[in-house]
């Protein structure tokens, strides 16, 4: 195996395994281990990744009336375990990915 295809395989396994970081570091146009990138935090990048998916689904569903406390209307009616349950399987087809 050359250095190129060991580099590759390194950058798809990464990849692979960090998919919230290749999101992150796309939506910031940041570099693979800049000094930026090694500073980031992977808890801060699934804390974004998990407000902008939200707040999609916000802006994809009903209109937002204000001062309602209601802005996070995913599932909305359903226990609080299922919400969860919900999130958590959203988050391994991620790992899956």
């Amino acid at each position: 195996m050359t250095k190129l295809e060991e580099v590759r395989d390194y950058v798809i396994e990464w990849d692979s395994r960090f998919p919230i970081d290749r999101w992150w570091r796309k939506k910031y146009n940041i570099a693979f281990n800049s000094p930026r990138h090694r500073e980031s935090s992977f808890l801060d990048q699934l804390i974004e990744f998990e407000e902008d998916k939200l707040f999609k689904e916000l802006e994809e569903g009903e209109t937002y009336v204000p001062n309602t406390g209601d802005f996070l209307r995913f599932n909305k009616g359903a226990p609080i375990d299922n919400q969860i349950k919900s999130l958590r399987d959203e988050f391994k087809d991620l790992e899956d990915d």
